[in-house]
């Protein structure tokens, strides 16, 4: 019994890292009123870090879809694509810790990012507080 638990014990960094590689790639996300589609982001890793670019905004399309929005985009959303809403974010455990960024607000926050493995989503949790008590959560859908 001793033997597994230490085996276990010194596999647990992979176990966060595989989890962690998880979030790598293109997903969407939605809006926490409506539920419709808003964006694509790109999480890509550099240096050790992560980062999540907006890549693509979404309009519904008239027959229940969304189609990517063309240029030019409205007015509101103009500079949107290609901004960084993830700021370098840290691996710490299973987790991404750091800062996320929102184009809409244009304010900062304390966030963090998990993959999780029942639901296939990505939760993307921003708050006021480093504990993170003082916030919302936002469930990110893999991109096709």
């Amino acid at each position: 019994m001793r033997r597994f638990l230490i085996f276990i014990l010194m596999l647990a960094p992979f176990i966060g890292q595989a989890q962690i590689s998880k979030v790598l790639g293109n997903w969407n996300t939605f809006d926490d009123r409506t539920g419709e589609m808003r964006s694509s982001v790109n999480i890509y890793e550099k240096d050790g870090k992560y980062y999540g670019k907006v890549i693509k905004l979404y309009e519904k399309d008239g027959n229940g879809g969304y189609k990517v929005m063309q240029e030019p985009y409205a007015k509101v959303y103009q500079g949107v694509v290609g901004t960084v809403v993830l700021l370098g974010l840290e691996p710490k455990g299973d987790e991404l810790k750091g800062k996320l960024y929102d184009p809409e607000s244009q304010k900062e926050f304390y966030g963090k990012v998990s993959y999780n493995a029942k639901t296939g989503k990505l939760d993307v949790r921003g708050s006021l507080d480093r504990l993170g008590a003082l916030g919302r959560t936002q469930h990110w859908v893999r991109a096709k």
